[in-house]
């Protein structure tokens, strides 16, 4: 009995393999010239990891070529604005393939950002109330106020210590900061973070096992081998700790806003104005038909992206905004110099906006330092990708367009077409928000939801939450920038970025201690 069975199972397994060889061997991508494979198992997917893999990758093969991906698979690299724009704009036709949506799965949940198709739509549908400008406009206010309450705790360390100096973890603050913003604005709770309470301890540690260097190489794996998720690893326990940790305080949350709503009875005239309450209550507007709306299980499924969606990447981006400024003192005096001239700690979202050099900073920063450095689609249908600027083969053909087949995988490198030379000119690489009193005619191509850079995607899984973003960043740079100094603590060189789902600072000499951004901190001289 087992011979028959071992035979066909020998058979399957070969026809995979036949086929998987023919898939690669008629590969068009083959005719151009790509990174050599680290290896049949993993590919270059280490390499991809590393923050500036892309853009050492267009310097020498262009901006189309294959490169190895999971068991020799091979992975499109497409850095063309045309392509990307064609792939951005058809939604459905170029999802996120299984794999990462597994990855991010593990750490949001079945939530708007790992969702697709319809259900998707059905929930940005829903959600889209609470991410509008005018909404914005009025969480602008606590955003401000909590970047007060910080502003005044680091006031006080400095005259605590001996030369008036604060010497402390820049992404630390930002962390215990925005998730104190997104307590507030997010689910009208007090995290009280930035007071050191053992709830938002326990959910920051949750957060930072999740987001982690080795938690996402073991979601990639595992993402890539589905009969592996049925085996349990270590760093497993500690994630799913992690994830019913997050799980039951947001549940617990978002329990309150429901039953606020419930209670209250007042659904038009609704007194809480957090995000969560706002989702509830357009879930139940008469507006959205019975069949659009979202179940109890995917109002809950937000409830992590608010979190990490909500919170990490905006601390991230405020880590690297201390970063450059810490680089450019003399960028930091002017910004100061504008941010003072307003002349009031309590500005409106339309003032905070009003200030250009603010808004070039916080664009410079998004542009040289996208807190996701690229994204990966799969196509679910053969189809052609039109190029902006044709492409020459390593057989002298040129070429105006790809075909794609169903199933091939396409890495849309963010950070590189943010930082790419042939569009922003050669000093690309350089921190210059002057750059954006006029920029050149080549980024008007970028298809980017925001200012023409990559950092929030475009179409329709653009990030629907940028604006609040945009507003968080701005008000956190306004209120510290005012009052105190930045400077470097450690050596540039002692500074790397490594990526997971985002790109965080982590010290070449120190990597094990997790993201950090060592930073002097002074009182400004007579504000």
């Amino acid at each position: 009995m087992l011979q028959p069975i071992s035979l066909t199972l020998a058979a399957l397994i070969l026809i995979l393999v036949v086929k998987h060889i023919r898939y690669v061997r008629t590969n068009p991508l083959r005719k151009f010239n790509g990174p050599k494979s680290g290896g049949f198992l993993f590919g270059n997917i280490k390499d991809t990891l590393l923050t500036g893999y892309a853009q050492e990758w267009m310097k020498k093969y262009g901006r189309v070529f294959g490169y190895a991906g999971i068991l020799g698979e091979t992975r499109f690299f497409i850095a063309d604005t045309k392509a990307i724009a064609h792939i951005l704009h058809q939604a459905t036709v170029y999802p996120k393939p299984d794999g990462v949506r597994y990855n991010l799965s593990q750490i949001v949940g079945p939530g708007v950002l790992v969702v697709e198709g319809e259900q998707h739509k059905r929930q940005r549908k829903v959600m889209n109330p609470a991410f509008g400008n005018a909404y914005i406009k009025e969480l602008t206010p606590a955003f401000l106020e909590k970047s007060i309450q910080l502003r005044d705790i680091w006031a006080q360390e400095c005259i605590s210590t001996v030369d008036g100096i604060y010497r402390t973890d820049g992404i630390e603050w930002m962390a215990k900061l925005t998730l104190d913003i997104i307590g507030s604005t997010g689910f009208n709770y007090s995290f009280n973070s930035l007071g050191s309470k053992v709830e938002s301890d326990e959910l920051q540690r949750a957060l930072g096992v999740m987001m982690s260097p080795n938690a996402a190489m073991i979601n990639i794996v595992k993402g890539n081998f589905p009969l592996l998720r049925l085996v349990p690893t270590p760093q497993e326990k500690v994630m799913d700790q992690a994830r019913k940790t997050m799980n039951s305080i947001g549940t617990g949350l978002f329990a309150e806003s429901k039953e606020f709503l419930r209670a209250s009875g007042e659904k038009d005239n609704w007194r809480s104005r957090d995000m969560s309450s706002l989702l509830l209550r357009a879930n139940t507007s008469s507006s959205i038909p019975e069949n659009q709306r979202m179940t109890d299980d995917e109002v809950l499924a937000q409830v992590p992206t608010f979190f990490v969606a909500g919170h990490e990447t905006t601390a991230t981006t405020m880590a690297w905004t201390f970063f450059a400024l810490t680089q450019h003192p003399d960028i930091q005096r002017k910004l100061r110099e504008e941010l003072l001239s307003l002349g009031t700690e309590d500005p409106s979202l339309d003032e905070l906006n009003s200030l250009p050099y603010l808004d070039a900073v916080v664009r410079e920063v998004l542009r040289l330092h996208s807190p996701v450095p690229f994204t990966l689609r799969v196509a679910t249908k053969d189809d052609i990708l039109p190029l902006r600027t044709p492409v020459t083969d390593a057989e002298g053909n040129v070429h105006d367009s790809i075909p794609i087949r169903k199933g091939d995988m396409i890495d849309i490198p963010l950070l590189a077409m943010n930082t790419d030379p042939a569009i922003w000119g050669e000093d690309a690489l350089e921190f210059k928000p002057e750059r954006w009193e006029k920029t050149p005619a080549e980024v008007s191509a970028l298809p980017g939801v925001w200012g023409n850079i990559m950092s929030f995607l475009g179409g329709a899984r653009a990030c629907i939450g940028y604006r609040f973003s945009l507003a968080e960043t701005k008000s956190i740079i306004y209120v510290l920038l005012r009052s105190f100094e930045f400077e470097l603590a450690i050596p540039h060189d002692d500074l790397v970025s490594r990526a997971s789902i985002v790109q965080r600072p982590y010290l070449r000499s120190d990597p094990g201690a997790g993201a950090k951004l060592p930073i002097l901190i002074r009182p400004v001289v007579n504000v």
